[in-house]
């Protein structure tokens, strides 16, 4: 989890740093009878002085991170309005309103409003869930 933090860090105090693929050193570990971390170290470097045959992994720059960053939450916050949506259109067909799979964009609201307003066993919690499903929908 930590790799390209400390790639980061090692590269700018001016170490030389390889990234392994774990699926090309992972039958080392299994070749030594006390499995340490000292002896798995040991036989990676083992790996890495005779046989030179591994493929270095290539490490994510930091802008590539601050760019993921800033899309995760907004696919977090989007993959929440649809759960949401999806939860009203639900409860709504229980009370047989069946709302359109396809609306035009940014009219759910519209097609849901009036329909939540005519049912007062549930107006509150759905017009909180409409309510809330908005505010994410803004964001």
């Amino acid at each position: 989890m930590l790799t390209q933090y400390l790639h980061y860090g090692l590269t700018a105090a001016g170490f030389t740093i390889v990234c392994l693929e774990t699926h090309h050193v992972r039958e080392v570990p299994k070749a030594n009878r006390n499995k340490t971390d000292k002896t798995g170290a040991r036989g990676i470097a083992q790996l890495l002085r005779t046989t030179g045959g591994y493929r270095p992994v290539r490490v994510k720059s930091v802008a590539s991170h601050e760019i993921r960053a800033l899309l995760s939450p907004r696919r977090v916050i989007l993959r929440k309005c649809i759960d949401l949506q999806n939860e009203l259109r639900g409860l709504l067909r229980i009370f047989g309103t069946n709302v359109p799979p396809r609306l035009a964009h940014g009219s759910f609201e519209e097609a849901v409003t009036p329909p939540i307003e005519a049912e007062p066993a549930l107006r509150e919690a759905l017009l909180r869930m409409l309510e809330l499903r908005g505010v994410l929908y803004r964001a």
